[in-house]
């Protein structure tokens, strides 16, 4: 809700977007929130907290949930920069390639994590390849909106750029975690 929230003020509020634009600026605040708790799920978090497995589930989700409204959207025409006469811009391809893979690559660690009797242990790691492969989405998406701050509406930063910073930054301490800087669980 707080990433929904931001989402509002941002684009409904600082853009101005009416209620018809309602189904795009939630697919926003679902993608940041896959995102996020897919970063949350490498990372080892003390109670009360979610467990890894539980960001990992809630992650694959609402990623599963961004890629169906966003095809939904797509259908629907909200997404015109990122198609030409040929069909996707190069653009689209690689966004389409860099979303398509992270929740393809997402599935191993789901089935690894509902069912782990069945499928190896080893799968669950596959989400680390699915978060490096993840950065390069909104990095593709938004990168060309973040240098000018004067033109973000109400000077919030793009959701793309805020995603990437909080990747940034779980990578931080996930390196650190897994280094043995720090031996304790965060919180």
């Amino acid at each position: 809700m707080i990433l929904y929230s931001y989402a509002t003020i941002r684009y409904h509020i600082g853009k101005a977007l009416g209620i018809e634009f309602f189904l795009f600026v939630f697919n926003k605040a679902i993608a940041w929130s896959a995102a996020t708790f897919l970063g949350l799920s490498l990372l080892s978090i003390k109670a009360p907290f979610p467990s890894k497995k539980t960001f990992g589930i809630s992650s694959f989700i609402l990623g599963f949930a961004h890629v169906s409204l966003t095809l939904i959207l797509a259908f629907l025409g909200f997404f015109p920069n990122y198609f030409n006469t040929n069909g996707l811009s190069n653009e689209g391809v690689l966004i389409l390639i860099s979303g398509g893979l992270t929740i393809l690559l997402m599935i191993f660690p789901l089935l690894a994590s509902l069912f782990p009797e069945k499928h190896p242990k080893i799968w669950l790691k596959i989400g680390k390849f699915a978060l490096l492969v993840n950065i390069f989405h909104p990095i593709i998406i938004g990168v060309k909106n973040w240098w000018i701050p004067g033109k973000w509406p109400l000077l919030l930063p793009p959701i793309t750029l805020l995603s990437t910073l909080i990747y940034a930054i779980i990578v931080a301490i996930y390196w650190k975690q897994k280094k043995g800087v720090e031996r304790t669980p965060l919180i």
